[in-house]
């Protein structure tokens, strides 16, 4: 004989699951990483991010000081300054493990090309 076991919390435990999922579907993908690209035309860059904040840059063999950065609200587009230049990466969608970034730095042109999470 079978007996069945009643149990009043897995309803809730259920919807509980289901609104975390949702949430994290919704949540803005981090930048969180290494992005480097460009060494093969001379523009060499890294940018190292925690916490969606840019915490170095590495540039012509120096890490330069970091002025600010800041992520969009929708997680596509990473600004960062630095002292001597500035630069602001795109992702194509917010998961995207490449970005396409336009490099601006004092007496220069701007350069566009593409960086890669390591």
């Amino acid at each position: 004989m079978r007996v069945a076991v009643r149990w009043p919390w897995r309803g809730a435990l259920l919807l509980l699951f289901g609104m975390l999922i949702a949430i994290r579907s919704f949540a803005a993908p981090s930048w969180d990483g290494t992005w480097a690209g460009g060494w093969e035309k001379g523009d060499g860059i890294q940018i190292v991010v925690a916490g969606n904040k840019v915490i170095g840059v590495y540039r012509e063999g120096d890490y330069p000081e970091i002025l600010s950065s800041a992520v969009s609200p929708e997680g596509r587009m990473l600004t960062v300054s630095w002292v001597g230049g500035d630069a602001l990466l795109q992702r194509a969608s917010e998961r995207d493990p490449e970005a396409t970034i336009s490099l601006r730095e004092h007496g220069r042109p701007v350069r566009t090309f593409i960086v890669k999470r390591e």
